[in-house]
């Protein structure tokens, strides 16, 4: 099951957001070889407002670390104008077997200073 993980994003500013997976020991998942992906919806199935993954750039993987830095330009983030949605981040090994690591609320928060 996902983990619940509210996501505040800043309008304008520079998304960088670092996430270490763990077993329940506390010892990194090691990502070698792995890719994500992540997208931010109205609502599940709803209308596409963003989307990140390891092939766009946007996601970076830390292999041993087991590190996913989610990591958006300030002018990326500058351009999006929606309020809230939904998102999900899903981890796919070399043989294909998803992972659907993390869910919840995506908030944007509007920037006031341009």
């Amino acid at each position: 099951m996902a983990g619940l993980f509210p996501l505040r994003i800043d309008q304008g500013a520079t998304l960088d957001r670092l996430i270490t997976w763990t077993n329940a020991a506390g010892v990194p998942i090691d990502v070698t070889g792995w890719s994500a992906a992540m997208q931010i919806r109205e609502r599940a199935g709803g209308a596409l407002y963003a989307e990140l993954s390891t092939s766009g750039g946007q996601i970076i993987l830390g292999g041993a670390a087991g590190t996913i830095r989610l990591r958006v330009a300030a002018s990326v983030t500058a351009e999006w104008v929606w309020e809230r949605g939904s998102y999900d981040l899903v981890l796919s090994d070399a043989d294909g077997q998803k992972t659907r690591l993390l869910e919840g609320p995506a908030m944007l928060s509007a920037a006031v200073t341009v």
